[in-house]
């Protein structure tokens, strides 16, 4: 088949969760199939990954966003926004010289289905032909902004994300509801666009995990009583979770084990951890490194106090991998097929987290069993090449289904 790819970002290298998700993706699929990717990048040094892509790709076209700078230019848009029926996000992501290119390629080659990654690529439904239009939901997005409204403590920002989330979550239910094929990574997140699209189109194929780069390693010592944090934290979701662990957790560990420390590896340290950095030598920050095993390997348990977001995390699903007990929350969690307490550690307030935390620090052993158990369950359900294959095998149904139809 020819699949036209549409990604609102430019997933190389493949370091976080939705970069790593689509990229697998998108190597799994042109192994069977021909891929025209379009992206969108927020800096010309992104274009540097242009040959990776050519390796697995037809034909590659980047197109420029504004980053969420808070310049004038970006407070125009926001402003203008106001007045759209549409959500920001879409605004954000419609590029007139993108819409026509996307026609420009349906008439330079025979396109048999469209991949839209993510709900902003939605924005360009209007000019795809009448082909399989699969939309791959790495998030529930409304839901991933209505838990941020929950928490959000300044009231002008509180009603803005409530306006916006009640545009997203009407733009959400139309655009699932149109395309033919709607994916979601966990059981949670079909539940609840089934519920509001109120449709029988959708599949659900997890997030996934290189299981021979991310294993156990024990010739690599642990240090007792540390703690790792791995995830950019430029955006809301992962600078949320690191600010709530510093604020309200962090200082009940410390209460009962004065000597422990935590690793942050991540680019775009919060303020808040900067601060903490300077003020106690055993809080660590790394920023952006190459390759997060190393501090995983070394850390005795991986936190992920994570509030807000939807989806499947793979922060979570990598550490699980590589033999790590982990603490997380009931959100940091979702979609995983693994059992509490015997797997994975889930604690929804600041006190149960810090008491499991503390509690897997007090018994490595107890740790070690766990983070045996966590990788058993990654290796069993989560590699890319049997989560490629549900790809695979999903867009073949799709095309044969339309292709009966249109005979018909």
């Amino acid at each position: 088949m020819n699949i036209l790819v549409l990604s609102p970002e430019i997933p190389y290298p493949p370091i976080g969760g939705h970069y790593l998700r689509t990229y697998n993706i998108l190597k799994l699929l042109s192994e069977k199939h021909k891929i025209f990717f379009l992206g969108f990048a927020k800096d010309k040094d992104e274009l540097e990954f242009k040959k990776e892509f050519q390796r697995i790709c037809e034909s590659f076209d980047v197109y420029f966003i504004q980053e969420n700078d808070f310049s004038l230019r970006f407070w125009l848009k926001i402003f203008r926004n106001l007045f759209s029926p549409y959500p920001y996000v879409n605004y954000k992501y419609y590029n007139k010289t993108a819409s026509k290119r996307i026609k420009e390629i349906f008439s330079e080659v025979e396109i048999d289905l469209v991949h839209l990654d993510m709900l902003p690529m939605a924005t360009y439904y209007s000019n795809l032909n009448s082909v399989p239009r699969i939309l791959t939901n790495h998030n529930v997005e409304s839901l991933r902004l209505y838990r941020w409204m929950k928490i959000e403590k300044k009231t002008i920002i509180k009603i803005f994300l409530a306006y916006q989330y009640l545009k997203l979550r009407n733009y959400e239910k139309k655009m699932c509801s149109r395309c033919d094929k709607c994916i979601t990574v966990s059981p949670n997140d079909e539940k609840v666009l089934r519920e509001l699209c109120k449709t029988d189109n959708f599949a659900v194929i997890p997030n996934g995990v290189d299981i021979e780069y991310f294993k156990p390693n024990e010739d690599v010592p642990v240090a007792q009583n540390r703690l790792v944090w791995v995830g950019g934290m430029g955006g809301p979701y992962n600078s949320d979770a690191v600010d709530y662990f510093l604020d309200e957790i962090l200082p009940l560990v410390m209460i009962k084990i004065p000597e422990v420390e935590v690793d942050f590896v991540g680019w775009g340290a919060t303020k808040k951890l900067k601060q903490r950095v300077l003020e106690n030598s055993r809080i660590k920050a790394y920023g952006f490194v190459d390759d997060i095993r190393p501090y995983v390997h070394q850390a005795s348990v991986f936190i992920a106090p994570l509030r807000i977001g939807s989806g499947t995390k793979i922060k979570v699903l990598n550490a699980m991998a590589l033999g790590k007990a982990v603490v997380t929350t009931s959100i940091g969690a979702e979609g995983i097929n693994a059992k509490p307490d015997k797997d994975i550690m889930i604690a929804d307030t600041s006190q149960e987290f810090a008491q499991k935390t503390v509690y897997l620090l007090r018994h490595p052993e107890e740790a070690k069993i766990m983070g045996k158990n966590g990788s058993e369950v990654i290796e069993k359900h989560y590699s890319w090449e049997s989560i490629g294959e549900k790809m695979h095998q999903l867009y073949e149904e799709e095309y044969k289904k339309s292709k009966t139809t249109n005979k018909s």
